[in-house]
């Protein structure tokens, strides 16, 4: 297993400038490489996958895609660019002959709202569907 303290080099493969985040701090990745340990250089790559790709089964695995590669690891560094699907997985691939959507059965909890002047929610409960 590889020191999380070692020094390596992500790759960002777009074209933009992508956006990691780790113990609160933001970072800036510049498009092509940089240093990073690579402790913080997981945080970056799993913060920016390639949207609308696989399925969470495959996320577990390596089939995984994302914009951020580490060179040290044998990620693929070839040039990629964010698709504009706007969620993680590609649902097509989910869904199924089979599949049959549930929808909830009772209210949903919605919060009452308290008079002028006053601050805060007060706790309704439910209502009635």
């Amino acid at each position: 297993m590889p020191d999380p303290n070692e020094i390596v080099t992500v790759v960002n493969r777009t074209s933009k400038m992508l956006h990691g985040t780790h113990d609160g701090r933001p970072y800036d990745l510049l498009p092509g490489e940089s240093q990073y340990p690579l402790y913080k250089a997981y945080f970056f790559r799993y913060q920016n996958p390639v949207m609308g790709r696989g399925t969470p089964l495959e996320d577990w695995s390596s089939k995984s895609e994302y914009l951020i590669a580490i060179k040290e690891l044998g990620d693929d560094c070839s040039p990629i660019e964010q698709t504009d699907a706007p969620q993680r997985w590609d649902s097509q691939m989910v869904n199924g002959p089979n599949v049959e959507v549930i929808r909830p059965r009772g209210g949903g909890f919605v919060p009452e709202r308290l008079p002028a002047g006053t601050s805060g929610v007060v706790d309704s409960g439910f209502t009635k569907p």
